[in-house]
C-alpha cells in the first residue's frame, strides 16, 4: 500500500471499490499507529428512483479529526452531489 521513499506531508488517501456496495468500509493499516492521514473508499453506486446512492466511506484518525469536522466534510459532499445537477 506504501510507496517507496517518503510520503508527501499532505497526502490523503482515494479508493474505489466499484463492483461491490457497501453499509460500511474499515480499512485496517497494521503497524502504523502514526499514520494520520484521511482515507476516502467509494463503492458501487446504485439508482433508486430519480435518486442515485454512491456509498462513501472516510476513514481518520482521532488525533487529528473528530466527529464535528467528518460531519462537516460529508455534509459538504452531500450538498455538492445534490448541486450537481441543478
Amino acid at each position: 500500500m506504501f510507496p517507496q521513499g517518503n510520503l508527501p506531508e499532505n497526502h490523503l488517501n482515494i479508493s474505489s471499490l466499484p463492483w461491490v456496495s457497501f453499509d460500511g468500509f474499515n480499512l485496517n493499516i497494521t503497524g502504523n499507529d502514526d499514520y494520520f492521514s484521511p482515507v476516502f473508499t467509494m463503492a458501487k453506486f446504485q439508482q433508486e428512483g430519480d435518486r442515485v446512492l454512491l456509498p462513501v466511506s472516510v476513514q481518520v484518525h482521532h488525533a487529528v479529526c473528530d466527529g464535528f469536522h467528518a460531519a462537516r466534510f460529508i455534509n459538504t459532499l452531500q450538498l455538492m452531489c445534490d448541486n450537481i445537477l441543478k
